[in-house]
């Protein structure tokens, strides 16, 4: 699946940088949660999803970042 995003508003960047202090993984994470949508817009990811996201690699979580934010829909 495609991962796609809305930019990023000052108080979503705080909120990450506040929740996530943990490890740059669940960064990633709390991210995809906060906004990764499909290709129609709706979320992904939902809270519960967390703990099956943490399980992931670091490497692929970071890939679905970056694909997220290369595919803001606006």
């Amino acid at each position: 699946m495609k991962h796609f995003s809305k930019p990023l508003s000052l108080y979503e960047i705080d909120l990450l940088h506040y929740t996530s202090v943990a490890s740059d993984k669940e960064y990633f994470v709390d991210a995809l949660i906060l906004k990764a949508l499909d290709e129609n817009g709706d979320k992904v990811y939902e809270r519960n999803d967390k703990e099956k996201l943490l399980k992931l690699d670091k490497s692929k979580l970071e890939k679905m970042y970056f694909e997220m934010f290369d595919n803001e829909l606006s």
